[in-house]
């Protein structure tokens, strides 16, 4: 239950080996290879520039076939808009793979299909404009190709918006009497317009149209009447979907027999072009090359026979972290623990000499979570919905865990829901065998469960103080461990005697708040040790803090003593004279501000008290539904008393308040996992990890093939394999 320790590896060897170690090191997947220090080395290496360039328009190629055969691949597993399609092949179908040839005539297939579609679609385009251009001039029996007029005609031809019309016509009336105006059907509110004009008044026939919304409306290229070139159009519109259906059964074969090399040549591709791109991290001379990196220490080994068969070209040699070193982590916890690591990744990975929180938030988060969903019907289609989505649908690792992890959860909602007496949110009597085993009814007792929430804010708080007291000692801080953290568990603890038991509450506060400002004021330290000054100095300002404590003592338990003029006297003395007496008194006023901060525990303990909210609210939601569907199905009991045609009615009725029961209580289960989640998880971020916990640690994650569709198996599985 910790962070796996790691070992610095340093790789010295000769280049003559280069190319076939990183083919190794890929192979194993265990090391992750860091950049080498430029200061360390002459230079750092260089890929192959004509590799890697080769490799990339490989892969541009590779993308296009992938992306177009996408296209018509069907996910054909359960969900499949949602969850992603996971492709498996075996590691021999994998290895055979040549980026050089593999799928090169299929590319040239799917790059001539793609550009002949795309040639017929801009047509289409066309066609499609130009008959619904043509369709207001379908009643013009004159041909196209003389629309240019005759010797002492001139046709103005084109559009005008409908509306206009009447007054167009009366303006080119006034205009002159050798105008004829002949108009065509209207489309999307514009008529066709046919304007016949003596050559002999062009100019005025043209200047008053300019004066309007008419625009010019030509065919280029067309000569037949209207209407029979916008049949030809039409017939070429169908011809091409027609010749598109067959491009796209075409193309369908080709996925159908491809798709799956695609995918699996692009990740072949992208694992190529990172091992020749990888020397950029290596350090380089003409001989020789040095590569440094972090291995898992229980991998080890992996390394040690991936290795071995280079022999003496390579120099090996492994190491422990060194301050300053900022090694990966890798999480190591028992199965039970393991879906919490969820929370702890989404959070932010540890860093390498810090503790893992996995197992120091699983109990709290589990519990949390039960309360939220606190039914037991509830917490049964949550762990079956969640083995159903892990075990029958092809999902990724990351996915799997946190089913896991709501199948826990589940686990904690029956739990919770057997002490709440809920289940499917049922607000009428339990029979006597489950009410026997009700704890607590979180609707009739609401102060106690609220106060039951606060009291496991207050646990869980106070455990975050006692683990980072816990890692500061560990990494021999007792000071801070002891001043800063144990110091609040004090305070809290005098508040927790004062309330159950008030003949002590004036001891108890007086003394807890004194030991709680004086840890954090560090005074002893001050008086003693980080002031610079003579012995009577120090010593007055020993004699200060004595009288400090001499005062609370009595001030706690009521004893007749004076202390507290001898500790006025004390005061008014060490603050003209001391410089260690100035610096106590400031450092205990520190203290008691300090003191003062911790209210800001309060609001986070209260923030607990939303467990019980959202516990309360899925309930009251679950008992809405239940309601609808009693008054729905209470309209059925009559229908059957009635007999006859009533009772399908009847029959018809119970199954309406069936669905409603049922699609209600889904929605509750699925609105409550959000908040069920979400709010729990936050109190381990926020309230819980601000204790202690500073994340900021990087993944390990080796240098290896990668992919998040493509899942390799070992040649004699066919199961979800190894290495993804």
């Amino acid at each position: 239950m910790a962070v796996v320790r790691m070992l610095r590896v340093t790789v010295l060897g000769h280049a003559s080996v280069l190319e076939e170690l990183i083919e190794r090191m890929q192979r194993v997947g265990v090391l992750d290879i860091e950049t080498v220090a430029e200061d360390s080395v002459p230079s750092l290496g260089t890929p192959d520039a004509a590799e890697v360039r080769r490799l990339e328009e490989y892969r541009a190629d590779a993308i296009f076939v992938r992306d177009f055969l996408g296209r018509y691949h069907t996910n054909e597993q359960p969900f499949g808009s949602f969850i992603s399609e996971k492709l498996h092949m075996t590691e021999s179908e994998f290895a055979s793979l040549e980026v050089d040839t593999t799928l090169l005539h299929v590319y040239q297939q799917c790059q001539g299909v793609a550009d002949t579609m795309a040639a017929l679609g801009r047509e289409r385009t066309r066609l499609k404009a130009l008959a619904h251009e043509l369709a207001p001039w379908e009643g013009l029996r004159l041909e196209i190709g003389r629309w240019q007029g005759t010797e002492h005609v001139v046709l103005f031809t084109g559009v005008l918006p409908a509306a206009d019309g009447p007054g167009v016509r009366q303006m080119l009336r006034d205009v002159t009497p050798y105008v004829s105006v002949e108009e065509l059907s209207s489309v999307d509110g514009r008529s066709a317009w046919v304007v016949m004009a003596h050559r002999t008044v062009v100019d005025e026939v043209r200047a008053a149209l300019a004066g309007t919304a008419f625009v010019d409306v030509s065919f280029p290229g067309l000569v037949d009447y209207p209407a029979e070139e916008r049949a030809i159009a039409l017939a070429r519109i169908d011809e091409i979907e027609h010749e598109l259906a067959v491009l796209d059964e075409r193309a369908a074969a080709l996925s159908e027999q491809y798709h799956a090399d695609a995918v699996a040549l692009v990740a072949a591709i992208d694992a190529e072009l990172e091992a020749a791109t990888i020397p950029e991290r290596f350090g380089t001379t003409e001989r020789t090359f040095l590569i440094t990196g972090w291995v898992s220490a229980r991998r080890r080994d992996e390394l040690d026979e991936a290795l071995a068969p280079l022999g003496e070209a390579l120099d090996v040699t492994y190491a422990e972290p060194q301050p300053g070193d900022r090694p990966p982590v890798e999480l190591e916890n028992p199965k039970l623990l393991r879906p919490f690591e969820v929370l702890t990744d989404l959070y932010g990975r540890p860093q390498y000499d810090e503790v893992d929180p996995t197992p120091l938030l699983a109990p709290f988060f589990w519990i949390f979570f039960g309360i939220c969903i606190g039914d037991v019907g509830y917490g049964l289609m949550l762990m079956g919905g969640a083995w159903l989505v892990k075990n029958k649908l092809d999902v990724a690792d990351g996915v799997k865990k946190l089913m896991d992890l709501f199948i826990a959860g589940g686990v904690a909602a029956i739990i919770a829901g057997v002490a709440f007496g809920s289940y499917f949110a049922w607000d009428l009597a339990l029979p006597p065998f489950l009410e026997a085993l009700r704890i607590i009814n979180p609707m009739e007792q609401l102060p106690t469960f609220l106060i039951f929430t606060a009291a496991l804010g207050l646990v869980q708080v106070i455990f975050g103080v006692l683990v980072s007291a816990w890692d500061l000692a560990r990494k021999g801080d007792w000071a801070s461990a002891v001043f800063d953290q144990v110091s609040t568990v004090v305070f809290f603890a005098a508040i927790g005697i004062a309330a159950a038991v008030p003949g002590l509450a004036m001891p108890a506060m007086v003394i807890g708040i004194g030991v709680t400002a004086l840890g954090k004021s560090r005074a002893i330290d001050v008086a003693l040790r980080e002031v610079e000054a003579p012995a009577w100095d120090k010593a007055l300002g020993a004699a200060w803090l004595v009288a400090l404590v001499a005062w609370m003592l009595t001030l706690a338990f009521s004893w007749a003593v004076p202390t507290g003029w001898v500790l006025l006297g004390l005061t008014l003395i060490g603050l003209g004279v001391s410089k260690a007496t100035r610096r106590v008194v400031v450092a205990i006023l520190g203290g008691a501000y300090a003191v003062y901060g911790l209210s800001s525990f309060i609001g986070d303990i209260l923030s607990y008290t939303r467990l019980a909210a959202l516990g309360l609210s899925g309930s009251l939601v679950g008992m809405v539904f239940n309601l609808l569907a009693r008054l729905i199905g209470g309209g059925a009991a009559g229908m059957f008393e009635q007999g006859g045609g009533a009772m399908v009615g009847g029959v018809v009725i119970m199954v309406l308040a069936a669905l409603v029961f049922a699609v209600g209580h889904v929605f509750n289960v699925v609105i409550n996992l959000l908040s069920a989640f979400v709010h729990p998880a936050r109190l381990q971020f926020v309230e819980f990890f601000g204790k202690f916990y500073e994340g900021g640690g990087r993944a390990y994650e080796p240098f290896a093939f990668r992919s998040k569709t493509l899942v390799l198996h070992a040649d004699s599985a066919r199961q979800e394999g190894a290495r993804t």
